[in-house]
C-alpha cells in the first residue's frame, strides 16, 4: 500500500468539505443542527442542568445558550422542563 499524501488526514480540508457542498450543506450547519436537536431535548429529561446543557454544547456560558434556544424554539429553555 502506498504512502497517504500529505492532507490526506485532515478531513477537513480535503473531501468532506467537498462532499458538504456538493450536497448542499457545510460541516458548520450539520454541527448546529446537531445543538439545536439535543438542546431541544437534553431539558425534557428533567435530569441534566440548563447550564451543563450549556456547558456540554460548547457554549461559552449559559446565557449565549439561552439566547440560541430561545432563537431556534421561541421559548425559553425551562419552558421544556417537566413542569416548566
Amino acid at each position: 500500500m502506498g504512502r497517504r499524501a500529505h492532507g490526506d488526514d485532515e478531513p477537513f480540508q480535503g473531501e468532506l468539505p467537498r462532499r458538504l457542498a456538493a450536497e448542499g450543506v457545510s460541516f458548520q450547519q450539520i454541527r448546529d443542527q446537531l445543538r439545536r436537536d439535543v438542546a431541544i431535548a437534553a431539558p425534557a429529561t428533567g435530569t441534566v442542568s440548563i447550564e451543563d446543557i450549556s456547558q456540554q454544547l460548547g457554549f461559552s456560558e449559559p446565557s449565549a445558550f439561552h439566547r440560541a434556544f430561545k432563537r431556534w424554539t421561541g421559548s425559553a429553555p425551562r419552558s421544556y422542563q417537566p413542569g416548566g
